[in-house]
């Protein structure tokens, strides 16, 4: 009997070829794709710092898309620290046309001892590994250019009253635990509250105060 397989999308280093045939050899490119309404950043310690994607209103960053099967996958969950360095996202691609479900991982902003991952530059190691990944697929090398210069952490912004508005409208909502950031994020990008989005990616020391206290922080 054939086993399962399942669609895993690649826009960091696993869209090397050779690296990825080392740790998943069952896997095979099925083709590429776009995740639109996303931008490609790094996170991490300085000069360490490796990628993920984060919402952005118009961004769109290249993908491989992977068929994998149950042992590839096993293989890239440990590679990704997953759950607690990288999460799981199941998520729409258009692939030849169609539309398909597949998976990504999504790095966690903070980890499990509340540690908050800040934006920070790639080791150069690691990111010519994505280089030559993204020649090899062809795909517009001044997106992960222009990512690296937009992974040095900008200033903390401040929680104004159009954030404060939509963190009080999600809490209404009853849709979930509001110390849970990453899904008040999904939820915030639904609504269209990019301002709460990019505040709880930049600031989560000023949300966390806010949840706990209803304050503005000063």
């Amino acid at each position: 009997m054939a086993q399962k397989t399942n669609l895993y999308v690649a826009y960091g280093s696993n869209l090397h070829l050779g690296q990825m045939a080392h740790r998943c050899p069952t896997a095979k490119v099925v083709g590429a794709s776009t995740l639109k309404g996303r931008r490609l950043l790094f996170r991490g310690g300085r000069g360490g710092a490796v990628a993920t994607v984060e919402p952005q209103v118009g961004g769109s960053v290249p993908v491989l898309v992977w068929e994998i099967q149950p042992k590839d996958e096993e293989a890239l969950d440990r590679y990704e620290g997953f759950p607690h360095f990288y999460r799981k996202e199941k998520i729409k691609i258009t692939l030849d046309g169609k539309r398909r479900t597949a998976m990504v991982y999504i790095m966690n902003t903070t980890g499990r001892d509340g540690e908050y991952r800040p934006l920070n530059q790639p080791g150069v190691g690691y990111y010519t590994t994505i280089l030559d990944g993204y020649k090899a697929a062809g795909f517009d090398t001044e997106i992960l250019r222009q990512a690296t210069k937009d992974s040095i952490e900008a200033d903390e912004p401040l929680l104004n009253e159009v954030i404060k508005a939509a963190i009080l409208e999600i809490r209404a909502s009853a849709q979930t635990n509001m110390f849970d950031a990453n899904t008040v994020q999904r939820i915030a990008f639904d609504l269209g509250y990019y301002e709460l989005v990019d505040f709880i990616e930049t600031n989560p020391k000023g949300y966390t105060h806010f949840i706990l206290t209803g304050e503005l922080p000063d």
